[in-house]
This record gives C-alpha cells, structure tokens and sequence, in this order.
C-alpha cells in the first residue's frame, strides 16, 4: 500500500501472522514506520518484525503472538 506515513492505528490493524508492505516517500519514513513497530511491543505486547527495501521505499512488516519467532516450525 502506498502511504506518507505508517500509523500506530495501521499496525493495531495487522492480524497475527499477516504481514503487510507499505512504500513510503522516504527512507527515513520507513525507519519512523520500524520505529513505531517497536514502541508497540511495550505498549500493546504487540511484537512486529520489518524488513525495508532501500531500492523501493517500501516496509514489509509482520506481526507475531508473542517473542518466541525462532520457535516457529
């Protein structure tokens, strides 16, 4: 999805195990978008990876139930 800006109302709204793209206007955009991601962790319990791709602008984020990622089978 093509935004200006990630909002924390547009993480609440990534379901467990979904992960959504958003391409923004800048990079330092996409690092405000991962910097939200993790402010919810302690605010909500909410635990998000992202990943940014330089070349499109573009931030995939991944919401999880809990911290155990790596446990995943």
């Amino acid at each position: 999805m093509k935004t200006d800006k990630v909002t924390r109302e547009d993480l609440r709204a990534i379901s467990i195990g979904e992960t959504r793209s958003f391409t923004l206007p800048t990079f330092a955009a996409c690092l405000s978008a991962r910097a939200q991601a993790a402010t919810l962790k302690p605010l909500d319990g909410r635990v998000f990876t992202t990943t940014i791709d330089q070349d499109t602008l573009t931030i995939h984020i991944t919401r999880y139930e809990d911290d155990n990622r790596t446990s995943r089978h």
